[in-house]
């Protein structure tokens, strides 16, 4: 079973190979409320907050027990071996849905971003391209689509897109250092109008228009693009010291044979491992705030079982007394 909220909250029946959409909204919160607490328990009043708002019904408790126990009869109809053991259970004072990262597709996106940025690191920009292209195909919408306006899902949302727009940054930084600025150069023109400020776009469409003879087209009539232009000229040559070091031309499918060319001035040896360095630490510093989620779900786990763990100790002892 595969739990899908990058996009509509849905489930996916990877047996049958086919979508279990939720039809309810309130559905599609409490699926993305619960995913967004891996691993760990979600309180109910927590539940009760996202899924009304200041406007909770009288019992509010009662029509949350009514949601859970529908979500959790659609998730025992899809994996019928666990009706005994289901996946959705009240623990504490809140609900626990039990899954894996790798079992929800923003955990396979973060763990196949995360991979791609190692192999960026250590200077295999093919396979981070291929592995970020992976990652970014993952992606049906916006984060939790329809169903985003409670605090948890909203929240998580909000750093699910950041986190998107972080790794196609990272995409064309692959593909520059691939020499295929021709094949990206417009989908990084859209990129810059969608979003004006993020000066990573601007800086590697400048990049892309150097190469192709286009330098400076999209500001014209625009001083504060002019003036970010002219930053990123002047960053320019550090960025493309470390995008002519990269590896021979990329031969996947997904992009036309292209030739990194060498023109214009080498950088020299010092300023090009300097300039690799600086890129590396980014990588480095990205992979660390992507990684930051997941490592405190697993920190929250452990707690919860070494809480438990203490707990049996105590009963055990007053039992014993």
């Amino acid at each position: 079973m595969q739990f899908r909220i990058l996009g509509p909250a849905e489930i996916f029946d990877d047996v049958r190979q086919r979508r279990i959409r939720l039809n309810s909204v309130k559905q599609r919160m409490l699926l993305g409320a619960l995913v967004t607490r891996l691993g760990t328990p979600v309180p109910t009043d927590q539940l009760v907050q996202e899924l009304w708002g200041d406007y909770a019904p009288d019992k509010a408790v009662n029509a949350l027990q009514a949601h859970v126990s529908r979500l959790r009869q659609v998730l025992v109809e899809v994996e019928p071996t666990r009706a005994n053991a289901p996946r959705l259970v009240a623990r504490g004072a809140g609900y626990l849905l039990q899954v894996r990262p790798d079992e929800i597709d923003s955990g396979q996106f973060r763990i196949d971003v995360t991979q791609a940025r190692r192999f960026a690191a250590s200077s295999d920009p093919r396979t981070a391209y291929t592995l970020l292209q992976k990652a970014l195909k993952l992606w049906r919408g916006p984060a939790m689509d329809g169903s985003s306006g409670g605090p948890l899902c909203a929240g998580a949302a909000a750093r699910l897109e950041e986190e998107r727009l972080l790794a196609m940054e990272d995409l064309y930084d692959a593909a520059l250092r691939l020499g295929v600025e021709r094949e990206v150069v417009g989908q990084l023109e859209e990129l810059v109008v969608a979003h004006p400020d993020r000066e990573r776009f601007r800086r590697q469409l400048a990049i892309a228009l150097g190469r192709i003879g286009r330098r400076g087209a999209p500001f014209a009539g625009d001083d504060r693009g002019r003036r970010r232009e002219a930053r990123g000229q002047s960053q320019e040559q550090g960025s493309l010291m470390v995008v002519r070091m990269s590896q021979p031309p990329v031969v996947a499918e997904q992009l036309p044979a292209a030739v990194g060319r060498q023109d214009g001035p080498r950088p020299s040896p010092d300023d090009a491992a300097s300039a690799l360095e600086v890129f590396r630490l980014r990588l480095q510093v990205e992979q660390l705030m992507s990684e930051q989620s997941m490592l405190r779900s697993a920190v929250a786990r452990l707690t919860a079982r070494a809480g438990g763990m203490e707990h049996g100790r105590d009963t055990a002892a007053n039992n014993a007394g």
